[in-house]
């Protein structure tokens, strides 16, 4: 049996947590929440970690973390927030068996596996009729800023291979506008960041959910706000960003091929599940035509779970550590 000390931090919070492994099977013992602003370098992370969770790092346990930003090795930083990890050393500091920093997405991907991504609410079931615990998965989420990743199988669905988590920075792209309506709505959005043109994050994250309801309605508020006021009934807000979801969700199945599903992870989707019910979403899905019918049978889920990228970091550990990635359980507690 080994311990794995897992983190996630994002742009608003940090969250911690210490999991044991034993024969592929993941228990979570404890997880806590920060805030990220509190984090400025790895010191304060690690830091963090053992005091908040009571235990101090052992000879032979496991590290990963997952950052909201880009990642090279074992540096990174986050993309709206000050923190930057430098985690070179650290396992040799520590004699940790294991060090990982992977993006937040790759972490999410590989959530998928794990009982956060088998417990996810079914926003849409497949149309087909194969086995999809082997194909190409994919995962976006809203939140501070918006992440995209996928998860596929070395060799393809037919090898007896592992899991390889793949980031992007899809988020990051330019967001398609449709209609007259949409691009007085685009200029809006560019004079209001100072930009040149908006991406995907700008239109989907949490600042651009407040835009969006400033735009449609003239009032301001702070994006959980928002989702009190606009998103839990009909409004126009509902309507629009539910439809700018749905856009984005296709975009990214046509672009991952992702057969085996897509899950929706973040923050605002899960405290507004209204965005993936409503009907403008589901109709944006089906509107163009693709070549054999992906965009319209792909299932698609709602992860509920807040610590779905923990478990997603304590999973990529045991990847790193055995070369496969099991469909873990979730043993007692």
């Amino acid at each position: 049996m080994q311990r794995i000390f897992a983190a996630d931090i994002g742009g608003t919070n940090a969250r911690f947590a210490l999991f044991t492994e034993y024969e592929g099977n993941l228990t979570l013992m404890a997880a806590v929440w920060a805030k990220s602003a509190d984090l400025g370098n790895a010191q304060d992370v690690l830091q963090a970690m053992q005091q908040l969770l009571q235990s101090p790092f052992s000879a032979g346990d496991s590290l990963v973390i997952a950052l909201a930003g880009p990642v090279k090795g074992l540096r990174g930083k986050l993309t709206n927030g000050q923190l930057r990890v430098d985690l070179d050393g650290v396992a040799q500091q520590y004699n940790l068996a294991c060090c990982l920093l992977l993006n937040d997405f790759s972490a999410q991907a590989f959530a998928t596996l794990t009982p956060c991504g088998a417990t996810s609410a079914v926003v849409r079931r497949s149309t087909r009729s194969i086995d999809e615990s082997r194909e190409t998965r994919a995962v976006l989420g809203a939140g501070t800023g918006l992440g995209a990743a996928m998860l596929v199988l070395s060799g393809g669905p037919d090898a007896a291979g592992s899991w390889l988590a793949v980031p992007s920075e899809a988020g990051h792209t330019a967001f398609a506008f449709v209609g007259p309506e949409e691009q007085a709505y685009q200029a809006f959005l560019a004079r209001e960041l100072g930009r040149d043109y908006p991406t995907a994050e700008n239109v989907l994250s949490g600042e651009g959910l407040s835009v969006l309801h400033y735009y449609l309605s003239g009032q301001f508020f702070y994006p959980p706000a928002v989702g009190a006021e606009a998103l839990s009934r009909e409004t126009p807000t509902l309507l629009w960003y539910a439809r700018f979801w749905g856009r984005f969700c296709r975009q990214w199945i046509l672009t991952t091929l992702c057969r085996g599903g897509l899950w929706i992870a973040g923050g605002i989707a899960a405290k507004n599940p209204l965005c993936l019910t409503h009907p403008a979403f589901l109709q944006e899905l089906g509107l163009v035509p693709d070549i054999g019918g992906i965009a319209a049978s792909v299932p698609i889920y709602l992860i509920t779970d807040g610590n779905s990228g923990l478990w997603g970091a304590a999973c990529a550990a045991v990847e790193h550590s055995s070369c496969r990635v099991p469909v873990l359980k979730e043993t007692a507690r």
